[in-house]
């Protein structure tokens, strides 16, 4: 259908196509330009006498004007044109013809599939739920809150696994007075239908419920009217998460899905998630585990080890500066290789120490007399494979320990002949002392 006026005065250049789309208060045209067929775009129309529909496109364009973000429907212009009796205020946004999120979880998750797909769900659903969680991330940063966030309002973007948030007929600026309830009853955070709060928060719930769309093809409440109604706003309840999902997923839903919206997390904080995190690559290079060189933490993580057996660590928490601690911790999450070689480590014995210990535990046990085992002193010395000045340690106790023994059980030798001379010494005196007193004596 050509247009055929403009209330400006300026006849508009562009052709309204056929009928992509239908939302609360509007109707979206494929349009192409007069002037060149190849370009086209999307232009979301309502009629001027909708008092209340014009007020809500007018909000739209407002908003879109002020935003700029791949991650976000690009707003191209807009226009009053007066067709056949009626006149239309227009919006135009850039055209994307690959459907919407809920188009593509219906097509992937049928009743049949579901738990199978959902066990092992493809990397589509987290790329999608990056670009979604980036989106309200940008628009939140700049106080607006979208208010209806669910998979019809998602758009799939033409570079693979790339979407694009649109439909912002129900947003608002934060901050300003309650606008009253507004947004998709299944979709809609607590505080919202109870019409308590609208906020960043209120756009997070509406995220989770969106991916559990996204897994199961379904509204994340079942549509039973006032009752659902009734189980959202003043219930203990929340969505049933599907089954079988990764952990991670199941993490990410429970830090959006949360009765209070102070309990929720920010989408600054949620890009941050382990789900998101190996995703994007719209988003910066993140360090992996993998990237990194790590440092052994026991003998068994060293590459050459064969052993199976488990290694026990101990907590050992030395008193250590802080600002060093984060140093060496940045160190380790770096891509360069760590210099074990550097100032700063603790002291736990030294040397000198361990050959004193040593070495009067081996005198010990010769003064007691013990019987000196090579075997039971090689395991128990507490010195064991330490070099000084190229000499094992080890093998100097040993050396003295046994020149000691050697010297005792001869010095016992020794006394013992000394004192078999004394006496035999003594009895020769004796005896020669007795004859001569008997010869002295012997004659009175």
């Amino acid at each position: 259908m050509r247009t055929i006026g403009h209330t400006g005065g300026d006849t508009p250049n562009w052709v309204r196509r056929s009928c992509i789309g239908k939302g609360s208060f509007g109707v979206v045209h494929l349009a192409v330009n007069e002037s060149d067929d190849s370009f086209t775009f999307a232009v979301k129309s309502v009629e001027q006498n909708s008092t209340e529909f014009v007020r809500c496109l007018e909000n739209e364009i407002g908003i879109l004007k002020s935003l700029s973000s791949p991650y976000v429907v690009q707003y191209i212009g807009d226009d009053t044109t007066c067709e056949s009796s009626s006149v239309y205020r227009n919006l135009h946004m850039e055209y994307l013809p690959n459907g919407t999120l809920a188009d593509v979880a219906k097509v992937n998750r049928t009743e049949e599939q579901s738990e199978i797909c959902i066990g092992c769900y493809n990397e589509n659903i987290r790329s999608y739920t990056r670009c979604l969680t980036s989106a309200l991330n940008y628009i939140h940063a700049r106080n607006v809150v979208h208010c209806d966030v669910k998979g019809a309002n998602v758009l799939i973007g033409d570079t693979p696994d790339t979407a694009k948030l649109a439909d912002f007929g129900s947003a608002i600026k934060f901050g300003v007075p309650f606008p009253g309830t507004r947004g998709t009853p299944q979709w809609m955070a607590p505080e919202v239908i109870r019409g308590e709060y609208v906020g960043p928060e209120s756009d997070v719930w509406s995220l989770g419920c969106t991916v559990i769309e996204m897994l199961t093809g379904k509204p994340p409440w079942p549509d039973r009217g006032a009752d659902t109604l009734r189980q959202i706003g003043y219930s203990d309840d929340i969505p049933e998460f599907p089954t079988r999902v990764p952990d991670d997923l199941h993490d990410f839903l429970n830090k959006c899905i949360k009765r209070k919206p102070s309990e929720r997390w920010s989408c600054d904080q949620l890009l941050r998630h382990p789900f998101l995190l190996p995703c994007s690559s719209h988003s910066p290079p993140q360090i992996t585990i993998n990237d990194c060189k790590l440092s052994p933490r026991c003998v068994f993580d060293f590459p050459d080890s064969n052993s199976s057996n488990e290694s026990t660590v101990e907590n050992y928490q030395p008193h250590i500066n802080t600002s060093t601690a984060k140093r060496r911790i940045g160190k380790l999450a770096s891509n360069t290789r760590v210099n074990w070689e550097s100032e700063g480590w603790e002291t736990v014995r030294h040397v000198t120490e361990e050959l004193t210990e040593t070495t009067s535990e081996c005198w010990e046990d010769a003064e007691s007399g013990a019987s000196y085992d090579y075997d039971v002193e090689s395991t128990s010395c507490n010195a064991r494979g330490t070099m000084v000045g190229g000499v094992y340690i080890e093998s100097v106790n040993r050396y003295r320990c046994n020149i000691f023994v050697w010297l005792e059980k001869m010095f016992s030798i020794f006394v013992l002949i000394n004192s078999n001379v004394i006496r035999h010494i003594q009895y020769t005196q004796w005896v020669n002392f007795k004859s001569k007193f008997l010869e002295i004596f012997g004659n009175i």
